[in-house]
């Protein structure tokens, strides 16, 4: 890996191009306009109804703005971030990545922990408008750490990604720690169009360890998507029940093809998720629960352009299901515009 490495760099000395590998199909030439940074952004605006309640309001759900490149054959960077994620500034994901060899990537900055299908998309490829609980109470977790992932497109393509975590945070990365979050996953095509990931994390927020193992599978054929994810959480601590969730979904996209208009899509949800801690100390340093909850989520969706550039229209409709008697004041109508460069 060395003498490839300074290999690289000799060459750099000799001329303007350097060959750089692309990590899964061919290889091409590295030239200046490699060089210059590319600019991404993400905007979801959104108006809810709460058809219970009769509550209404508008909100800017995402609006991130990025860039990303690459310096060097071997060296590439990403700076993400949220202007207004739940109403404040959030870094995304800030790193700088090392790819010393075809398949073969070190990653060291703030990021989500690679965990779990549905928390890896990004705004604009979501298939709701909502995430579902698995992820909104679950596998949300992002902070300064390393990744190490290797990648294969032979035979069986698979990809071994595994990392290790601060659990302070952001504003805190510069602080000495004794107990770190542990992240591995694993996505395997077993054949076109399916796959399978098997993901293992274990975190601690604060001073309360938990243990969380995940399994997915996504399967395309033709126009149809069909997804499912399973966890469940262990929690570090005697007399603790274990969580569950779970999602599956269907979408079905309408090819129209036409001036204005690319495709229509109808999509089907049910999510659900029991008794549910998020590791956290709150009043009288006491762990809370979130109530068990199942959820029916009917959506379509309009986009107008879909490649390279995203812009659409998605109109949903979540149904709340409560146990233990929780009251519902949940149910709600979203329309939300979709625009992505």
């Amino acid at each position: 890996m060395v003498w490839a490495v300074l290999g690289c760099l000799t060459l750099y000395a000799q001329q303007d191009t350097l060959p750089i590998t692309d990590t899964l199909h061919h290889q091409k030439r590295f030239t200046k306009k490699d060089y210059i940074p590319k600019f991404t952004a993400t905007v979801l605006g959104r108006y809810e109804l709460n058809t219970r309640t009769w509550g209404q309001h508008f909100e800017l759900r995402h609006t991130r703005v990025g860039v990303y490149g690459s310096v060097h054959p071997c060296f590439s960077y990403m700076a993400l971030v949220d202007l207004t994620f739940g109403g404040k500034f959030s870094p995304v994901a800030i790193f700088a990545q090392y790819k010393p060899v075809k398949g073969l990537s070190f990653l060291i900055g703030y990021d989500k922990l690679p965990f779990s299908n549905e928390n890896l998309l990004s705004p604009y490829q979501y298939y709701f408008s909502d995430k579902s609980f698995l992820t909104q109470k679950i596998t949300a977790w992002s902070d300064v750490g390393g990744v190490v992932s290797y990648e294969w497109d032979k035979v069986v393509p698979f990809k071994i990604q595994a990392g290790v975590f601060n659990s302070a945070g952001f504003s805190r990365q510069g602080e000495f720690q004794k107990r770190l979050n542990y992240v591995a996953r694993g996505t395997f095509q077993f054949f076109k169009g399916f796959m399978l990931s098997l993901n293992y994390a274990a975190v601690i927020p604060e001073n309360l360890r938990m243990h969380v193992m995940d399994a997915g599978i996504a399967y395309d054929i033709r126009n149809l998507h069909l997804e499912s994810e399973y966890i469940c959480k262990l929690y570090g601590a005697p007399g603790m029940p274990a969580t569950h969730a779970l999602y599956g979904f269907a979408y079905y996209k309408f090819n129209i093809a036409k001036k204005g208009l690319s495709n229509i899509a109808l999509a089907l949800r049910y999510d659900a998720i029991t008794t549910n801690c998020d590791g956290k100390l709150h009043d009288l340093d006491h762990y809370t629960y979130d109530p068990f909850c199942q959820r029916l989520t009917a959506g379509m969706t309009f986009i107008f352009v879909e490649k390279p550039v995203r812009a659409g229209i998605r109109i949903d409709y979540a149904k709340y299901f409560f146990h233990q008697g929780f009251h519902n004041e949940h149910d709600r109508l979203i329309c939300e515009l979709i625009v992505h460069v």
